[in-house]
């Protein structure tokens, strides 16, 4: 279970306080807010990409509580593909990502390719690719990882309506395969729908909502 508790959330302003998240494996969630609320924000303190002086962020696994850097394979976050290089190709970044997390994934990297259907590109440089080819790789990035814990800040960005689909296929996938799945999207999304739970950030706080109970 990756734990969070008591975490204030603060840059120019305090975007949340005293929040609490249990995410466990095998279950996904979606991260509902208005833009400018502190989505992103909060997906970058959960991967340890940033910092807060109140709370806490961990991983239990059994009767062990790791921090994040003794857990950093167990978890895998790519905020988004403008950090990709565009000199190198999806191909590489899938190669990386395959030999630095060094789990075992549920789909090779062959099979991502043909799942995205990115036979035709793949080994070309990221400067040819359009924003939904980028946000493939990136969505690859994730398969390959193996990683437990997933958490993916506005994926859908550059998809079109049959890749909707597919990454609906994909996070369901990797619920199947055990992962925790943590997403940010615009408020009232239809891709909330294959979440099992939401966040709701408003008002400087966190509500969990039962998406089964709400159906």
């Amino acid at each position: 279970m990756l734990k969070i508790q008591n975490l204030d959330l603060i840059t120019r302003e305090r975007l949340l306080y005293g929040a609490n998240m249990d995410l466990e494996k095998g279950v996904v969630y979606g991260l509902s807010a208005r833009n400018g609320s502190g989505k992103t924000t909060l997906l970058r303190t959960i991967s340890g990409l940033r910092s807060e002086s109140t709370g806490s962020i961990s991983i239990q696994e059994e009767d062990k509580t790791l921090d994040l850097v003794e857990s950093k394979r167990q978890l895998f976050y790519y905020e988004t593909s403008e950090w990709l290089d565009l000199n190198i190709s999806g191909w590489d970044y899938l190669k990386f990502i395959e030999f630095t997390w060094k789990n075992n994934p549920y789909m090779t990297i062959n099979e991502l390719i043909a799942f995205w259907e990115m036979d035709n590109y793949i080994k070309l440089p990221i400067r040819k690719y359009s924003l939904g080819m980028k946000q493939k790789v990136l969505l690859s990035m994730y398969g390959i990882s193996g990683a437990a814990y997933l958490l993916l800040d506005e994926p859908t960005i550059g998809l079109d309506t049959k890749s909707l689909k597919l990454f609906e296929k994909f996070i369901i996938r990797a619920k199947n395969n055990g992962a925790c799945v943590l997403f940010s999207s615009h408020q009232n999304d239809s891709v909330y729908s294959v979440c099992d739970y939401i966040y709701e950030m408003e008002d400087r706080s966190l509500k969990l909502i039962n998406k089964e109970m709400e159906d």
